[in-house]
């Protein structure tokens, strides 16, 4: 399967960030409805991340920094911090992960980075209809950084921004939950729920993420 631009983080779309644009509609925020951030969680989520620095997953460039992964064993990315930062971390790596990790690789990132409930095992049976064999070869997107909109100590949204060959901006938008010690993506169970949408420029607050 040879992703297009705009399946490049959608890539199981139906799947939740993977498949064509179209597909792309099963990982828009969950339909948990946390309460509003208080207090010192509120400024803390424009901090960026500390001691940034960037790791290759299938042909995607991935933020690493000390609130997370704390650990990467073999396609699993965990232990991110509990703050927004973490949060911001796990959203971006979960994503990825399950839309472009191998046939051979997806149920570890299943089992082990998204929130269990029926929208992963949606999710699941979607992803086991496609065939992903190989990394991005050629014009993989970038993460340019991303937005909290909201937090609190066991959930947080995100929308998680990149930038593709051609230059489109792409805005993915996400819910991580705290689960099992760890922050794991939830994936919506409603299949027609669209998370994936092209905006002309990232917003003035989005908390950007140095490039290598």
């Amino acid at each position: 399967m040879k992703p297009s631009r705009t399946d490049r983080f959608g890539i199981v779309a139906v799947l939740a960030y993977a498949g064509p644009i179209a597909l792309a509609s099963l990982l828009a925020c969950g339909s948990n409805n946390p309460a509003e951030p208080q207090g010192a969680a509120t400024t803390a989520m424009a901090v960026a991340p500390t001691a940034l620095r960037w790791q290759s997953f299938q042909g995607v460039d991935l933020p690493v920094a000390q609130e997370g992964p704390g650990r990467i064993d073999s396609v699993v990315a965990t232990g991110f911090d509990r703050g927004p930062a973490g949060a911001a971390l796990a959203a971006i790596h979960s994503t990825v992960r399950m839309s472009i990790a191998t046939d051979s690789q997806w149920p570890l990132v299943g089992q082990r980075m998204l929130a269990t409930g029926r929208g992963r095992d949606r999710w699941a049976t979607a992803r086991a209809q496609i065939s992903i064999t190989a990394p991005i070869a050629t014009g993989a997107p970038k993460v340019l950084g991303y937005t909290i909109t909201r937090y609190v100590l066991d959930a947080a949204d995100v929308e998680i921004y990149s930038i593709h060959p051609d230059d489109s901006v792409i805005r993915n938008s996400t819910r991580v939950i705290w689960q099992d010690d760890d922050w794991r993506l939830l994936v919506p169970e409603d299949p027609m729920a669209s998370s994936v949408t092209a905006v002309d420029l990232p917003p003035a607050e989005m908390v950007a993420l140095a490039q290598r």
